[in-house]
């Protein structure tokens, strides 16, 4: 690895990142499951499709972070000190039911679904 690629690392694809949301919380709802994840496995999944995300409290790519900010903030809620190690879905209450505004879950999977369509003329 280069110097350079440390001290600059590469833009998070941040259009992969929603279309995982997007498919772990459908994935989640046809189960019936909790709309949270492993930030561990979520890592992971990030990047078995290739987005260089971390484990680290801070940093461009951390994942604290990359929640932190748009679009992922509209959909992940900030991670909580005392549970650091799980990632929950904006607006998931304790009955695992996900309380986001219909309008805006639109407007993001319309979003979603236009940046992933990019993807496919390469």
């Amino acid at each position: 690895m280069l110097i350079f690629e440390v001290e600059n690392p590469e833009p998070v694809d941040t259009g992969k990142l929603m279309a995982l949301v997007q498919f772990l919380s459908g994935r989640a709802e046809d189960t019936g499951s909790k709309k949270q994840i492993s930030t561990k496995a979520f890592i992971e999944l990030a990047q078995s499709i290739g987005v260089n995300v971390t484990a680290d409290i801070s940093g461009p790519n951390s994942i604290a972070e990359l929640i932190a900010r748009e679009p992922l903030n509209k959909i992940l809620q900030p991670i909580d000190p005392t549970t650091p190690d799980i990632i929950k879905y904006a607006g998931n209450d304790e009955s695992g039911q996900d309380q986001m505004d219909p309008a805006d879950s639109e407007q993001v999977v319309a979003a979603n679904a236009k940046s992933a369509m990019k993807g496919f003329g390469k």
